[in-house]
């Protein structure tokens, strides 16, 4: 049998014409396209379960920016193109809930400069806030600020059943720094 490799088919050629081996697709379980002025992202995951692969394609002025793969353990709940600090450079932020009966959020978010980008972290939860906290996060953007809710436990409460309201922790992200900073948290019943 004869092969020959060319990398813009994405089939196997081979001297018999009857066999042919298509390169295998995963399904694509979240995709999203944001746009802001001339920055356009593209994110999307493949696979099931918790173990997924996710893509992020970055274009500035139809140019490709970056595109880079990785593993994800968790799943896409949204993604947001904002400027929280303000300044000319766009931040993406990625929203995934870890896999497991916690769905604890994480934020994946990276800052578009004109060459590259930067890491934007969120902080563990810390101090007070974290009274009662058992994951099942959900964030938003409101302003130029993100918010984590997330449901109270009570100390006998099972994981299926917070009977201590909602918290709100509101996050802002500083002109200097890329680690989003705590401004606030409030409880609502």
């Amino acid at each position: 049998m004869l092969a020959a490799c060319d990398s813009q088919r994405s089939t196997t050629e081979t001297a018999d014409p009857a066999i042919t081996r298509s390169v295998p697709t995963e399904a694509v379980s979240f995709r999203k396209e944001v746009t802001d002025g001339d920055h356009r992202f593209v994110v999307q995951t493949t696979g099931e379960g918790s173990q997924r692969q996710l893509m992020l394609r970055a274009e500035k002025n139809g140019r490709e920016l970056t595109t880079t793969s990785q593993p994800l353990n968790g799943q896409v709940s949204d993604v947001v193109i904002t400027n929280l600090n303000g300044n000319d450079f766009p931040e993406l932020l990625i929203f995934v809930a870890d896999a497991g009966s916690g769905s604890y959020g994480q934020l994946m978010g990276y800052e578009f400069m004109n060459q590259g980008r930067r890491p934007v972290a969120l902080p563990d939860l810390s101090g007070p806030a974290t009274q009662g906290y058992q994951g099942h996060d959900q964030f938003k953007v409101v302003g130029n600020e993100v918010q984590r809710m997330f449901p109270i436990y009570q100390p006998a409460d099972a994981n299926c059943c917070p009977s201590g309201g909602t918290r709100t922790v509101r996050y802002s992200l500083p002109e200097a720094g890329l680690t989003l900073q705590q401004v606030a948290f409030a409880d609502q019943k």
